[in-house]
This record gives structure tokens, C-alpha cells and sequence, in this order.
């Protein structure tokens, strides 16, 4: 049986398909989604509710989003790093956090709550396997890693997918639209991702995104204004603490009262004297005032659903993600791209969970995803060290078509050399897709996803051994590399690979 599940900052979902086809969610003990949180005790790792019941009052070691931190340590911004109330560092390359009673590696944790997961479903379905639904941002090195978390839990990972892909599959979208754009607004990131209609199913073909505008950015921007207003009164709610509890306890206090006010002209947002600030404090905030603290982060989203879109007008939009339910967003979307609100979808929580399920059971697929950034190996032109990109941002995988489409002929540098060193780099700039034609871009500018030693070359006395280097991308987004000495076809074959625990 097929498992699709959906892991998000706050909350999981999962989601299977019966033998009628019928695709169906799991209820869990505490209702239709997991809490995908985890507090380390002095006895251990809790995950689900007893993780999420006293988050805020044990914030400093409670892993909140440990898909936002399965990353490189470069990848967080200052302001995500000042926000984090405890200390991380890196390891190996990926970041550990300190959790007070031990360190905890985000992707155990995934891998765990993974595990949690299945485990809830056992009692219905019996032995499964899983499709994964990840960020379309989502990079080879995280798909890499999500696959690696859920193996080192003894489980197997039928298909890992991109979530604008999983939700179209599932969607029911009226009106049998041509051009859907798919937007996806998360705790932790914003993506736009557009998709067009064939006879043969959905193709993705362009998405783009903006880590810095999910819906913990748009709470902690809240957070901060009301922070500006406690401040100017004598109490500066973000230095209470040494440990950023009280600033945690402000951010939640704001999520909550931008939900309010999702159904309400105004609310009044009260903290108590408990969290270090020596007394209560009480702020009357209407949906006007959220609505202007919101109105950058908007601006944002617009310039990403057009960068996606550049000159098409879909002809649909989805709305995906754990912040879809912010009131402006209609009305942002149908300003930015000249559509109708009648013309915009929101999507159930649990749509990502099924659509994953679904896509992992069809024997061929109705949804063809795409790569997101650029790939290729670093090489020399005329002396200078460039990025040498075989696949280009937006290309459709898996990757087919006429053989050699995602080949480059290279040649070794120095005359009479034996090997070479091939290190695959992925191009993430500043995480929007780039122009394939993209041009002078330093390996240093890149990321490293593995490097192979490709020897045995036979260079003619004197000369340059040539070689053709080949990238394939699987339906999972995983990259696999082949390089082929010319003149005697000599190979090597490659797939960037990772183990955890």
C-alpha cells in the first residue's frame, strides 16, 4: 500500500489510496493532521502533541520545522538564525540544533516523524510504502536527504514528488482549465509554480520561490510591529530574554491574531506577565493594521506569481500551503495576475497528502514535474574557472528525449593527465530560476553536491584525453551522472547518494 505524506513546519498529513481508488486520509489519535514537532527531554525525543502541547513555554528545545532546517548552515538568513531560541552549528555540513539535553540532526527528526506517521497508518493499511511530497524548491541535496532519513528508519521510499505536482494530481479544479497556476504559501517558504494542460496530462513548467516571505516571516514581521508598540510603552518584549522565549511567545500571539482577524474587524492580543516582561500586556489590533503589516510580504508574493507567469494569464489558481487561508491573498492574486476571484481555488489541507499517494500509484505519470535550479560541473575557459551548467533551470523531469540532450564534451586541462575531477554543482543564485543561457558563474557562487574521480584516461603522448560528461534527473528530482572517455569508452558511472545515523 501506498502512504503519501506531506510534511510541513507545524503539521503533517498522510493520506492512502483503497483498492476501489478512492483516495482516503488518515485520522490520527488527535485528529485529521500530526504535529510535526519534536521536544527533547531528558528521556528522550517526543514527537506529535506531546511535542506541540506546551511548544512556546519549551521553545528552547522544541524542533519546530525540521524540513526548513534540513539545510546548510548557509542557507538560513541572520534574521532566521536571531529567531531560533537555541543554538545551532554545523556539522558535516548540515546544521545540528541544541536542543538543552542533546543535539538533534533535523533530518532524524524528519525521519522519525516519518516513522510516527506510518506507525499511525499500520493499524489500517498494514506494511506500506511511501511517497514523500516536498517543496518544488526543494534541491537535490534535500530530496537526497529526505530519501536517506526514511531509509535509516527501515522504510521505503515508493516516490518523493514536488507538492504543486501532488496537488494538481489530486485537485478537482473547475472549469478544466488550460493554465493553472499553483501557489504555494508555507510556514517557511512562498512558491509560485505554473502548470499547462496536455492530451497526456499536466506539465510544470516554470516555478520560482522566495524563502523569505512564508507565513512564520509574515507572523514574526507582525510580531515585530506589535513589539514596536510594547516598546514605545517601556517594554521591549524581544530583549526580555537571553533565550528569545518571550519573543516566541510574541510571534505565536501574533499568528493567532492575524487568524483572528481573518474573520474579525479587530481582536485584542494579550500576553501574560509570566514571560519575563514583569507584567501583562494588552494590544487592540484591527484587520486594517494587519493588512498594512502585511502589505510588503504581498508585494513579494506578487512579483513572484508574475515571475512565474511572466506573460501568460492562467487561467486557474491553487492555493496550497499552511497560510493559504490569509484573507488578502484572493484579492493579491487576482490584482497581480488580471484573473477573477471565481478563478481562484482554495485547496484542503490534506490535497498535498493525497495528490502524493496518487501520483506514487499510477503506472505512468499524469503530472511532469520539473528541476528548479541549474547543474553542471565545474570546468576552465580560457583560465578562468566557470560553472559549466548540462541541465538548466525548468528542465522537465525525469529527463528524456534524444540521446545526448544533457551531454557536454569536455577535455582534460594539462596535456599527457590521467584523471580528472568532476564536482557536480548546483546553481541556486538568488533562489529565483535563471535563463538557461545563463552565463560567468563562479564555482564558488554554487553548491557542491558530490565530487568523483574519473581515472584511467589514455591521452595520446603530448595531448588532451576528450570526455563527454551526461546528468539524468529521475522522476524524484534525484541527479545521476555518467562521464565516457571519447576514445577508448572508458565510463563512470555516478548518483549523489547520503546515510544518516
Amino acid at each position: 500500500m501506498i502512504l503519501g505524506i506531506d510534511i510541513g513546519t507545524h503539521n503533517a498529513h498522510a493520506a492512502w489510496v483503497d483498492e476501489a481508488g478512492i483516495v482516503r486520509p488518515v485520522i490520527f489519535r488527535d485528529g485529521p493532521h500530526f504535529s510535526a514537532l519534536a521536544r527533547q527531554t531528558m528521556h528522550g525525543l517526543l514527537l506529535g502533541e506531546a511535542a506541540a502541547d506546551a511548544q512556546v513555554g519549551n521553545a528552547e528545545t522544541t524542533l519546530v520545522g525540521c524540513t526548513r532546517l534540513m539545510c546548510r548552515p548557509a542557507d538560513l538568513s541572520a534574521a532566521q538564525r536571531a529567531r531560533l531560541p537555541f543554538a545551532v552549528r554545523e556539522a558535516g555540513g548540515d546544521l545540528l540544533c541544541d536542543l538543552l539535553y542533546a543535539e538533534a540532526q533535523p533530518a532524524q527528526v524528519y525521519g522519525q516523524i516519518v516513522r510516527a506517521l506510518v506507525a499511525a497508518s499500520l493499524p489500517t493499511l498494514g506494511d506500506v510504502q511511501i511517497a514523500l511530497a516536498v517543496p518544488a524548491s526543494a534541491d537535490d541535496r534535500f530530496r537526497v536527504l529526505a530519501r536517506a532519513a526514511c531509509t535509516a528508519q527501515g522504510i521505503s521510499v515508493a516516490r518523493i514528488c514536488s507538492a504543486p505536482a501532488a496537488a494538481l494530481r489530486a485537485a478537482a479544479i473547475p472549469g478544466q482549465p488550460r493554465t493553472v497556476l499553483i501557489l504555494h504559501l508555507g510556514d517557511a517558504v512562498a512558491e509560485a509554480t505554473l502548470a499547462q494542460r496536455s492530451a497526456a496530462g499536466w506539465q510544470i513548467v516554470a516555478t520560482t520561490h522566495n524563502d523569505a516571505i512564508g507565513g512564520d516571516d509574515m507572523a514574526w514581521h507582525a510580531a515585530a510591529q506589535l513589539n514596536t508598540r510594547f516598546a514605545a510603552s517601556g517594554c521591549d518584549v524581544f530583549a526580555a530574554d537571553d533565550g528569545r522565549l518571550a519573543a516566541q511567545g510574541l510571534r505565536a500571539a501574533a499568528e493567532d491574531a492575524l487568524r483572528t482577524l481573518a474573520a474579525a474587524a479587530q481582536t485584542t492580543l494579550t500576553l501574560d506577565h509570566g514571560g519575563g516582561f514583569g507584567r501583562d500586556l494588552v494590544a487592540h489590533v484591527t484587520r486594517a493594521e494587519a493588512d498594512a503589516w502585511l502589505t510588503p510580504a504581498l508585494r513579494q508574493l506578487t512579483d513572484l506569481m508574475r515571475s512565474a507567469c511572466q506573460r501568460v494569464v492562467p487561467d486557474a489558481v491553487l492555493l496550497i500551503g499552511s497560510w493559504a487561508w490569509l484573507p488578502q491573498l484572493p484579492a493579491t492574486i487576482c490584482t497581480a495576475l488580471h484573473v477573477s476571484p471565481r478563478q481562484v481555488t482554495l485547496a484542503s489541507a490534506d490535497l498535498v497528502a493525497r495528490g502524493a499517494a496518487l501520483l506514487a500509484r499510477d503506472p505512468h505519470p499524469l503530472v511532469w514535474d520539473v528541476t528548479p535550479y541549474a547543474l553542471g560541473i565545474d570546468c576552465h575557459y580560457d583560465g578562468i574557472a566557470l560553472l559549466s551548467t548540462i541541465i538548466a533551470p525548468n528542465t522537465p523531469i525525469p529527463t528524456t528525449g534524444k540521446p545526448g540532450a544533457h551531454t557536454e564534451s569536455f577535455q582534460t586541462l594539462f596535456p599527457n593527465q590521467t584523471s580528472v575531477t568532476l564536482r557536480v554543482l548546483q546553481y541556486r543564485g538568488n533562489r529565483n530560476p535563471l535563463p538557461a543561457a545563463t552565463a560567468q558563474i563562479l564555482p564558488d557562487e554554487c553548491e557542491t553536491l558530490g565530487t568523483w574521480q574519473f581515472s584511467g584516461l589514455k591521452p595520446k603522448r603530448g595531448g588532451h584525453a576528450a570526455f563527454t560528461v551526461t546528468f539524468a534527473v529521475d522522476a524524484d528530482g534525484v541527479l545521476a551522472l555518467s562521464a565516457r572517455e571519447t576514445a577508448t569508452g572508458r565510463t563512470l558511472q555516478a548518483r549523489v547518494e547520503r546515510t544518516i545515523g
